[in-house]
């Protein structure tokens, strides 16, 4: 009899999706200020009311959009990704565990605090570079190499 290896939805899961069911806090609806965003981003208030747009206060990271299953997917087979337009409206994690994708070309370290990409929003590891800037509430809790979805914890209350 042939044996069977099941190699289906192995991954950890994609950017912006919720890790686990523990405590976090969510705020219900940023309205995408930005031409394009997608899930797993730093994100800060935009100008509007609820208005978010990718970045960071001074490496202050407000949360991160969060995936939710109900969004249709922008590549057929799914890949992950998803797309929102200007005026779309996106749920933000404040405080909680979420996967987010390493970005750059240094590995995340566990335990160590990420870094925001000022222009996208992205995740990176390592020393921040040119473009970067160390986030002060956004932690990886696994490590990563560029590529890999990672478990990270932003505490919006405590960003110390």
């Amino acid at each position: 009899m042939p044996i069977q290896n099941y190699q289906i939805y192995t991954d950890r899961g994609y950017a912006g999706d919720q890790c686990d069911s523990t405590s976090h806090v969510t705020k219900q609806t940023g309205i995408v200020e930005d031409a394009t965003m997608g899930f797993g981003l730093a994100v800060v208030p935009g100008t509007g009311e609820r208005g978010i747009t990718v970045g960071h206060t001074a490496g202050v990271v407000h949360g991160i959009t969060l995936r939710e299953l109900n969004t249709e997917a922008a590549n057929k087979p799914s890949d992950g990704t998803a797309v929102f337009k200007k005026t779309d409206s996106l749920t933000i994690m404040q405080e909680g565990f979420i996967y987010v994708l390493v970005s750059g070309v240094e590995a995340a370290v566990a335990g160590a605090y990420l870094n925001v990409d000022d222009a996208t929003g992205a995740f990176t590891g390592g020393t921040a570079g040119v473009g970067e800037t160390a986030s002060l509430n956004v932690k990886a809790v696994q490590g990563g190499a560029p590529g890999d979805v990672i478990k990270a914890r932003i505490d919006f209350a405590n960003p110390a």
